[in-house]
């Protein structure tokens, strides 16, 4: 996995040289790194460490790949859309020790969101409304992934009251209903993920996690992601490039294996339109 993410950040950083320039403001584009149905071409390498975890021994650890990609081709089709923004996220998963079977390595699932961004809004206001869906790209492992497919609805508000300030949420819920494993449980999980985000100059920002806050239906317990992150948009060699670190608490403890703290590290290219 580590020479995947490698060579992943080598053809990043090949595309990126390839993209023709575009001049922008440092400050107006960090905004626009941190809107989630902005009109920007995004790809993204994170890491979630978990150095403490509920109900199991050792650590976890989740390697992303995600990326954010608007399609105006397909927008431009309906006079009311602004434009229709997707969003995966792929993860690679290393489990803690669990009993009997010790620590596990596979795929996780995908979870793959899609807005479509109507051009009515009001002043310094974006939202947008779709699909959310996860897939399970983790096979039958039962250790790493649901063993089923998901999907249910999606959506996203936020406001930007003053010049550098963004303030909203993303809103996906999902519910199962195809299983590949047999002993895969029933899933209905609805995902919060608030928007408060302070932009600095240089490209320089805080913000909420960007992990979602999730409430469990079935077995009727959150998982929480407590904590802030600091980020920076900048160029390097001229192309312009996303970084962040944030460290994260969940203070719930629901008896299974769950991550207690995270500390989560992206790096990410961007490509304006």
């Amino acid at each position: 996995m580590k020479r995947t993410t490698i060579r992943l950040a080598a053809v990043a950083g090949l595309l990126a040289g390839l993209v023709s320039g575009h001049a922008f403001s440092g400050d107006d584009l960090g905004e626009a790194a941190t809107n989630p149905v902005s009109d920007l071409i995004q790809f993204r390498l994170q890491n979630a460490y978990n150095p403490s975890v509920y109900n199991a021994d050792g650590y976890s650890n989740a390697a992303l790949i995600q990326t954010v990609v608007p399609i105006p081709s397909l927008a431009k089709k309906f006079d009311s859309l602004k434009g229709i923004v997707t969003r995966a996220t792929i993860p690679y998963v290393s489990t803690p020790d669990l009993d009997v079977v010790g620590r596990q390595h596979g795929f996780g699932d995908t979870n793959f969101l899609a807005f479509a961004v109507p051009k009515a809004a009001p002043k310094n206001t974006v939202w947008g409304a779709g699909l959310a869906m996860n897939l399970p790209t983790g096979g039958t492992d039962r250790f790493t992934g649901s063993g089923t497919w998901q999907a249910g609805p999606s959506g996203v508000v936020m406001v930007s009251p003053m010049k550098g300030l963004q303030v909203g949420a993303l809103v996906f819920h999902v519910w199962d209903f195809h299983d590949i494993r047999d002993d895969a449980a029933d899933v209905s999980t609805t995902s919060i993920q608030p928007i408060l985000t302070k932009h600095f100059d240089k490209g320089w920002y805080v913000a909420l996690p960007d992990t979602p806050q999730s409430y469990d239906w079935k077995e009727k317990n959150w998982t929480l992601n407590l904590g802030a992150v600091l980020g920076r948009v900048f160029p390097v060699h001229g192309r312009p490039m996303q970084i962040f670190g944030g460290v994260y608490y969940n203070p719930e403890d629901n008896d299974v294996p769950a991550a207690k703290w995270t500390v989560k590290f992206q790096v990410g290219w961007l490509f304006p339109q």
